[in-house]
């Protein structure tokens, strides 16, 4: 349903809802409109249960485990906001963090006079190792939860969860795995994670429609754990509590099994593996044409259907004005919808990689951002 005169390269940002799940979630309103009561009271946790079973199955969920909510963004605060923090507890994350969830972290730590605090992950990385290796040695006894993405949003980076909730797991350190970009982008097993918390979208590469998201969190800490919205079944259990935060909009709820449907039709790892393919790919070509060192191995091996390239050497001195500027240009006189952004001192454009794309867009995204460095 994209604009054809558009080259989308923003996939990541907030996905791109295919006609049949459109369709799909146009009919559920249709019905919630025809009977409000019948479905959303009468038949209401039936239904959610049928999503849930088609998000669990596919991403090794027990549905007893998780609950649907908005989006990660809100999984993630619903962790946070749960958990009790007092004075010296320290919150830990990376750099690379998403500003929203920097932002949540920020304010429960502010509340409670905990503290928050960033470990750095410089660019370039040679490998996912030295990602390890920093957030190891970052940990202190204070830290209580680490917060990780399993993939970045401002630098489009495959982190190595695996490998580091087993180490936080020697410390005792627990985990919030911050999953906005992981699903259908990655092969994922949820529980087999080993983290505490896990919070995932589906309306991005998973094709599902926006307000489409999941949190799971592993049974031994799920007392705790409750929606940002409290409301009838309070201490009813996570699958009971998330089933129902008040009168909203569930829709996109119920159309989770037709967009898993709908991937699967296409086949799962076929658009996996073509996706990563065109984004190394366009990882090469733009790191070629404008003349930049990469921020991550050329193999491919941090990068999945995304990859951030830092903008030819003549706008790296660009302010944060006219950062936004040159976005905005390229949208209305090149008709490229991509995000770009400066982080840690150097502007980087990220590009997705969907089946809809074509290696003709990025020819053209290098060709113009060349031209305009050139003035």
């Amino acid at each position: 349903m994209l604009e054809e005169h558009v080259d989308f390269l923003n996939h990541g940002s907030f996905g791109a809802v295919p006609r049949v799940v459109f369709d799909e979630q146009t009919e559920w309103r249709r019905r919630v409109e025809a009977r409000p009561v019948e479905v959303l009271a009468r038949r209401g946790d039936e239904l959610i249960a049928d999503a849930k079973a088609a998000a669990g199955a596919w991403l090794g969920m027990r549905p007893d485990d998780f609950g649907l909510v908005t989006n990660a963004t809100d999984g993630v605060n619903a962790v946070l906001r749960s958990l009790t923090w007092r004075p010296g507890d320290e919150l830990l994350t990376t750099s690379h963090v998403y500003n929203a969830v920097r932002q949540a972290m920020k304010y429960v730590a502010g509340r409670a006079g905990a503290t928050y605090r960033e470990v750095e992950v410089p660019l370039p990385l040679a490998g996912s190792g030295e990602v390890i290796e920093r957030l190891v040695a970052g940990l202190s006894d204070r830290t209580r939860l680490l917060v990780i993405d399993h993939v970045t949003s401002p630098t489009g980076l495959i982190f190595p969860v695996g490998p580091i909730v087993r180490a936080c797991a020697e410390r005792g350190v627990d985990v919030l795995i911050d999953g906005a970009h992981a699903p259908a982008m990655l092969p994922l097993n949820v529980s087999a994670t080993g983290a505490a918390y896990y919070a995932g979208n589906l309306h991005k590469w998973a094709f599902a429609p926006r307000g489409a998201g999941f949190l799971w969190v592993r049974p031994d800490r799920q007392a705790d754990i409750h929606p940002t919205v409290i409301s009838h079944r309070l201490g009813e259990g996570v699958a009971r509590e998330f089933a129902w935060q008040g009168t909203r909009d569930v829709t996109a709820w119920l159309t989770v099994p037709r967009a898993v449907e709908f991937l699967a039709d296409l086949g799962e790892q076929r658009v996996r593996d073509h996706n990563h393919a065109l984004a190394v790919w366009a990882h090469r070509l733009l790191n070629t044409r404008w003349g930049d060192d990469p921020i991550s191995p050329t193999d491919g091996s941090m990068v999945g259907s995304m990859a951030a390239v830092p903008l030819p050497r003549a706008l790296q001195d660009m302010t944060e004005e006219q950062g936004l500027a040159l976005q905005r240009r390229l949208y209305t006189a090149h008709r490229f919808e991509v995000p770009l952004h400066c982080f840690a001192g150097q502007w980087l454009l990220r590009v997705s990689c969907q089946v809809y794309n074509t290696t003709a867009q990025y020819e053209r995204l290098a060709e113009v951002v060349g031209s305009l460095s050139q003035g």
